[in-house]
């Protein structure tokens, strides 16, 4: 088995209190001129119930909100920030230094860089990690630290949703550390990338959903060769939000019971692209489902052809915040 090389020590998850049903989002954006091509009944049939929806707090609100408890924990135990990856696929034009004056300001990380990582859609927290154990390769100091903030937040119909997804708003945090023994080790980490979907072509994007679960099947085949594990030895499976079909199909091409599927947060919090899996985690962890020695796996699927997977344990109970 290989020596880990990326350890989340610390996470947020932030989630507005308010949530509409799928029925009532649904009726919104036809209204607004979304052709929603699924209908409601069958949206219901694969999970979903409701819809996080903010009404109080803008993009830098939520983005401030998750990661002020993260910053002044590393702060108290002298973990320098060596950079900040953020993702936002509903927000992507957004992407820019101004949302974090107020931190840099706070925390003093006016000099951090500010890495926006766009184009792999809701498989980005995949990117972050590759990422991430590349940067960690090399000789860095015990107390430096990489912070992945994501954060949507649909301003209009047509971001909350496409043809055939509702997307809730939210935000999270993870912090990133090399090496630790305290916190959500990532043993090996993989990603797929096949490009289908780049100009909403229609026959790509019917390409695209008939053809995806081999892209993930690839990406979860190289995670565990990495580290050596079989997928029997895995706990949990902790998978991008797109409802119990999609679970279902995976469990088949993977050799996965469905039951190890996490699906708790499916109806309440429906999909918000790359929180899904950090909310996921978050709610196992308080709800006692994941242990502590567990071997998980979180899969991810962005639009359009893109998929990460990778290979975790849980060392020990990393610090955390749910909002």
């Amino acid at each position: 088995m290989n020596e880990y090389n990326v350890t989340i020590v610390d996470y947020s998850v932030y989630l507005p209190k308010s949530r509409i049903h799928v029925k009532d989002a649904i009726q919104r954006v036809k209204a607004d001129g979304v052709e929603f091509r699924i209908s409601d009944s069958e949206y219901v049939n694969k999970g979903f119930e409701l819809v996080p929806v903010e009404e109080e707090l803008d993009l830098e609100q939520m983005i401030c909100t998750v990661c002020r408890p993260i910053l002044s924990r590393a702060l108290q135990t002298n973990v320098q920030i060596a950079a900040i990856m953020f993702a936002s696929v509903t927000n992507n034009e957004n992407g820019g230094r101004n949302l974090y004056d107020c931190l840099a300001r706070e925390y003093d990380l006016e000099a951090v860089p500010i890495i926006p990582l766009e184009e792999y859609a809701c498989s980005t927290m995949h990117l972050s990690l590759y990422l991430a154990s590349n940067y960690f390769m090399a000789p860095r100091q015990d107390c430096e630290g990489i912070l992945f903030v994501t954060a949507d937040r649909a301003l209009n119909s047509y971001e909350r949703s496409d043809t055939l997804m509702l997307f809730g708003d939210g935000a999270s945090a993870a912090l990133y550390m090399k090496g630790q023994r305290q916190g959500q080790q990532t043993l090996a980490s993989a990603m797929r990338v096949d490009g289908l979907v780049y100009d909403l072509a229609p026959d790509r994007i019917q390409l695209y959903y008939s053809t995806f679960y081999l892209g993930v099947r690839q990406a979860v085949r190289a995670a565990l060769s990495e580290c050596g594990i079989h997928i029997g030895q895995i706990a949990v499976v902790f998978c991008t939000n797109l409802g119990l079909h999609v679970w279902s199909m995976l469990a088949q091409v993977l050799g996965a019971p469905l039951e190890r599927f996490y699906n708790l947060t499916l109806s309440k919090d429906g999909h918000i692209h790359n929180t899904d899996i950090l909310n996921n985690i978050d709610h196992a962890i308080r709800s006692g489902f994941l242990k502590q020695g567990d071997f998980y796996m979180t899969i991810s699927v962005g639009f359009g052809g893109y998929y990460g997977c990778a290979i975790h344990r849980y060392a020990k109970e990393a610090n955390a915040l749910s909002i």
